[in-house]
């Protein structure tokens, strides 16, 4: 989604209007998002108001923040591509986030399996041998 919103913001940002950069943004993608952006697009050319349109897709789950406030842009006039870069750059932050917590979370998990290898296999090699040479030179 974070691409799909930068690669919309960027076709705005060459000087496209919003209609023609969705269809240009929705032509060839296949994803979720895409295909929330072509929901969007069919609205928008069935007659729906543009604020309209953008408000519908707000009830999608992950769109509620970037669609209201294209839609209150795009009923003010401010404008959209930096709207939808901010976004863009915020959802890349999140993703960020999240995977480094799940990185950390990979780390402390694996505790525990580590100790159940190593700590017999340390008992084995390191300690065995020398209670065992130890004891066979106390008899």
């Amino acid at each position: 989604m974070p691409d799909t919103l930068a690669l919309l913001a960027g076709v705005l940002e060459a000087g496209v209007p919003l209609r023609a950069a969705l269809e240009r943004v929705t032509e060839f993608g296949e994803d979720p998002c895409t295909q929330d952006l072509r929901t969007v697009r069919s609205r928008l050319a069935a007659g729906v108001g543009e604020s309209d349109a953008w408000l519908g897709l707000a009830e999608v789950p992950g769109w509620q923040d970037a669609a209201c406030d294209v839609a209150r842009a795009v009923g003010s006039g401010e404008g959209v591509a930096e709207v939808l870069g901010s976004h863009a750059e915020e959802m890349r932050r999140a993703a960020a986030e999240e995977a480094e917590k799940r990185a950390r979370k990979v780390g402390v998990s694996s505790t525990m399996p580590l100790v159940c290898c190593h700590l017999p296999a340390f008992l084995l090699v390191g300690v065995v041998p020398i209670i065992a040479g130890t004891v066979l030179r106390a008899l």
